[in-house]
């Protein structure tokens, strides 16, 4: 069956490289990541791991002698370095070279740089030896934390750190934390349960510079902070992608349903892939969220063993932020219409996005049974009014069934 490589050891590479051997790919797969930890799961990072509460053999999964009884080369501290697609070879910065038939591209995103005087002194979250690092900061008692960067990254390591005794100010440049992917009405009730859980967040802010003894911002005032994280979003990774060839679209690498991309024998998933979706109105979507990086993995798995498998999920993520989860379906616009349903106060509510008088997407916090009925209503294609929507007496799962 040839050889597999897998460029990135993240979610999406390590559920690509775990599907090929349960769907029949007999050949050799040689899993590359430039991390020394095996492989994990992120989400936990910005949460449980920094304030030491997470399983961590629930955290890094599967356990480690997995890739031995799979046969999967599982080579940590290493990244490619170079590509050919013309001779299908990689050169592998431990000196070696692997001729592939399939290569994987599941490189995954880089922290995003900011030409912000100092900003090398702040603490990143975007793997595993970064968290560990903030979890032994944290464990030595109260701490004051200034969170540069009022993202999901910011907002989860914000509330996670103050539910556990510490002082968290977020600062965002943006009028509201997570106002682009969520759009500013449904920021600004994130922004207020936040604020009711001890997180100061001041929006609007613009940050100058950062100091040894906390943030500058414009105009001259400081924070103080005796740990100062920047969580300024990420770029993804393309330079193997161009290095090969591919075509480079919608931020991302464009790929087909079969996250195929434009050069015969590689794929793209996870972060980098630029993909269509039968949820989107857009030609092709980018998504930086655990189970579409999983999802792509397992379908990129199916279509090198098998010659079949399309990635058509409804795209889903979620947020631990404190006691809250928010729970985001479908593909949300920022200028959507906003239709809500149920209590914002506790909350116990769901948001419903409506485009042209259709929900296109939903996040729902403390609201279970409205998500199960969202996901219900996508899958059947039912359609209800905004009126209905809004109405907590009117079933959703019910509505789906009747279709």
């Amino acid at each position: 069956m040839g050889i597999a490589l897998i460029a990135g050891a993240g979610m999406a590479g390590r559920a690509c490289a775990l599907t090929l051997r349960r769907v029949g790919w007999d050949g050799e797969i040689v899993l590359v990541g430039d991390e020394v930890t095996h492989p994990y799961d992120r989400p936990p990072l910005s949460k449980s791991v920094i304030v030491g509460t997470a399983d961590m053999d629930k955290v890094v999964k599967p356990a480690p002698e997995t890739y031995a009884q799979d046969r999967i080369d599982l080579r940590l501290g290493t990244r490619v370095e170079a590509v050919d697609a013309a001779a299908r070879t990689a050169a592998l910065s431990d000196g070696t070279s692997v001729a592939w038939d399939a290569f994987v591209l599941a490189t995954g995103c880089a922290p995003r740089q900011l030409p912000i005087p100092g900003l090398e002194r702040a603490h990143r979250i975007t793997r595993m030896d970064e968290a560990l690092a903030l979890q032994a900061l944290l464990a030595q008692g109260p701490q004051r934390l200034a969170i540069i960067g009022g993202g999901f990254i910011g907002m989860e390591a914000a509330t996670a750190a103050v539910a556990h005794g510490h002082t968290a100010t977020v600062l965002e440049a943006a009028p509201e934390p997570m106002a682009r992917p969520l759009g500013r009405e449904v920021a600004a009730h994130v922004l207020r349960w936040a604020q009711a859980r001890g997180v100061d967040v001041r929006a609007g802010v613009a940050v100058e510079s950062v100091a040894e003894a906390g943030v500058v911002l414009a105009g001259g005032e400081e924070v103080p902070a005796d740990i100062v994280i920047a969580a300024v979003g990420q770029a993804p990774r393309l330079e193997l992608a161009e290095a090969l060839g591919c075509e480079i679209a919608d931020g991302g690498v464009r790929v087909d349903a079969g996250l195929c991309t434009s050069v015969e024998g590689v794929w793209a998933i996870g972060d980098i892939a630029a993909f269509p979706s039968p949820w989107a109105d857009e030609e092709r979507i980018r998504v930086e969220h655990a189970a579409v990086a999983i999802g792509h993995g397992q379908v990129a798995a199916e279509r090198i063993a098998l010659g079949e498998g399309l990635y058509e999920d409804l795209p889903t993520f979620w947020s631990d932020q404190g006691d809250l989860t928010l729970n985001v379906v479908g593909v949300p616009r920022p200028d959507d219409e906003i239709v809500w349903r149920g209590d914002t106060e506790t909350p116990a509510c769901t948001a419903f996005y409506v485009r042209d008088g259709r929900m296109r997407a939903a996040m729902s916090v403390g609201d279970m049974k409205t998500l199960r009925g969202v996901r219900k209503l996508f899958a059947a294609g039912v359609e209800p009014p905004p009126a209905v929507l809004a109405d907590p007496d009117t079933d959703l799962a019910a509505l789906a069934a009747a279709g």
